[in-house]
């Protein structure tokens, strides 16, 4: 069984021409690579190398060709890009594309929000007999929410990734199907972002963004961790389920609470 020289940990019959534990290239120490089969509408990524990922080989590609690559082969062929995709190997770059592109659906679908409210007016109606709160509104989720979005994007991100990642990884370890550490699970959810690019599609880019990041997820866990597609389903949508329940829990109390106070004023 052949050994990484650089992490020795045991490489599969058919390697990738790098290590799937610490993301090492190997042809230089002269182990030989049998590359994965491509499908069909794939190419091969890190400058036309068989594995690794385009992201992490923008030195030689260059920032937009590998962004370009990167995004394609996670929404076309996911299975077979977080199969290939190194578990180990930092979080910069795998964060650093997750900040670049969700920047452009997260500035985008905030564009077009502003001009949707800036025509319909504000999304709560309730405010409109209050012309001052109405106004108040309306800029907030308008042009000056587009502003502020575009400028803390980054941070608002960021956030996100280490949490969901965070959410992830517990769950995967609850149900026992957490293979590898938390850097493969953080390195998921970050190229999982390239649904962000779904958000220029204006009206229904947010629904058509939001399904495809859950079906991303769940596959993407399932080749990294190497688990059925059931568990990695159950460590995303559970979490899900249980944000929706408290929601409802919540909405439920404040109308019994409205309905409580319409009552007595009836009385």
């Amino acid at each position: 069984m052949a050994l990484c020289p650089h992490c020795q940990n045991a490489l599969p019959e058919a390697t990738v021409r790098y290590c799937p534990h610490c993301g090492s290239d190997l042809a230089p120490t002269g182990v030989v690579f049998t590359p994965p089969p491509i499908p069909a509408g794939a190419s091969a990524s890190a400058g036309g190398e068989p594995g690794g990922v385009p992201w992490e080989g923008r030195g030689r590609l260059g920032i937009l060709d590998a962004l370009f690559e990167t995004t394609r082969e996670v929404l076309a062929s996911p299975a077979w890009f977080f199969r290939r995709m190194p578990k180990n190997g930092g979080i910069g770059a795998p964060l650093g594309y997750a900040v670049l592109v969700g920047w452009v659906g997260l500035v985008a679908a905030s564009f077009y929000q502003a001009i949707l409210h800036s025509v319909g007016g504000p999304s709560w109606p309730f405010f409109v007999e209050r012309p001052e709160w109405a106004g108040a509104i309306a800029v907030i989720e308008g042009w000056l929410g587009f502003v502020v979005q575009a400028i803390f994007a980054p941070v608002f991100i960021t956030i996100g990734v280490f949490i969901g990642a965070g959410i992830f990884h517990l769950m995967l370890l609850l149900l026992g199907a957490a293979r590898r550490d938390f850097e493969a699970t953080f390195r998921v959810t970050s190229y999982a972002q390239a649904t962000a690019v779904l958000l220029l599609i204006p009206f229904c880019g947010q629904l058509v963004a939001t399904v495809w990041a859950i079906v991303l997820y769940v596959i993407g866990l399932a080749e990294v961790h190497e688990t059925s597609r059931g568990r990695a389903a159950a460590a995303v949508l559970l979490p899900l389920l249980l944000i929706c329940c408290c929601c409802g829990a919540v909405l439920a109390v404040l109308l019994a609470g409205g309905l409580a106070a319409f009552l007595s004023q009836l009385g």
